[in-house]
């Protein structure tokens, strides 16, 4: 997969205009074409003048186009280099079943015009407010919840769940999914692998690695809230790309 460039808060930090974001999206796009092309080149390629390239390469800090073009390379080379070295991060997948992510797939993609809730406590909340956060930022409609009457009425009208537990039994948690089930809310869980009433509920349950699942108040290190996360981002990427073919 290649690198997608989003460079919103570039064009906000130095109030580019429309001619030198779509000079700079051009240069990040042929960052290795540019080492060997004249600024002329470039200026041509973009259908304006060499003058508002050096421009844009002042304004954005560097010395001159050439500094520009060699910067922007090395920034995109090590990125390059960094994303050879995800597989590393990403080897615990290997272990969940692919049925599994599917049907993560399949959910989201169901519930897509829906609300969905995010659910978690303790030390699972940050990771349930990055899922909410980037749900958000990808155009969802997500609200992260645990309180009760949000689930029991469902007035909101909540068609999906997401829940997080490394335990699977937490009681706040294990209440909010029993109210979802009532409703006939579709649930994906991400807990501990070990066999739980959250998994038991959950119209998908994602298990992930839990280093230590008799460590209850989370002493020892444990890397079961970082996998999460992980694993989320790569199933939305995932699942974002799919959506991208279908239009």
């Amino acid at each position: 997969m290649g690198i997608r460039f989003d460079i919103y808060k570039l064009r906000d930090k130095y109030k580019l205009s429309e001619t030198e974001t779509q000079i700079l999206e051009y240069l990040l796009n042929h960052h290795s074409e540019i080492l060997t092309m004249a600024v002329r080149d470039v200026a041509a390629a973009n259908f304006t003048s060499a003058a508002t390239i050096i421009k844009l390469s002042k304004k954005m800090g560097y010395t001159g186009y050439i500094d520009m073009a060699y910067r922007l390379n090395f920034m995109i080379t090590s990125r390059k280099r960094d994303q050879k070295h995800t597989s590393e991060l990403t080897g615990f997948i290997d272990e969940i079943p692919d049925e599994k992510l599917d049907q993560f797939r399949d959910l989201v993609k169901k519930h897509r015009q829906g609300i969905i809730f995010v659910t978690a406590t303790g030390f699972s909340t940050p990771v349930a407010d990055y899922i909410n956060r980037k749900l958000l930022v990808k155009g969802f409609k997500c609200i992260q919840t645990n309180a009760y009457g949000v689930y029991d009425t469902n007035q909101i009208g909540g068609s999906l769940v997401i829940a997080i537990s490394k335990s699977g039994e937490t009681d706040s948690i294990t209440k909010v999914i029993e109210y979802a089930v009532k409703n006939h809310m579709d649930i994906i869980s991400f807990t501990g692998q070990q066999t739980n009433s959250i998994a038991r509920d959950s119209t998908v349950n994602i298990p992930v690695l839990d280093d230590h699942a008799l460590d209850d108040r989370n002493v020892t290190a444990n890397y079961f809230y970082a996998r999460v996360m992980i694993l989320f981002e790569y199933l939305m990427s995932r699942l974002m790309e799919e959506l991208e073919s279908e239009k």
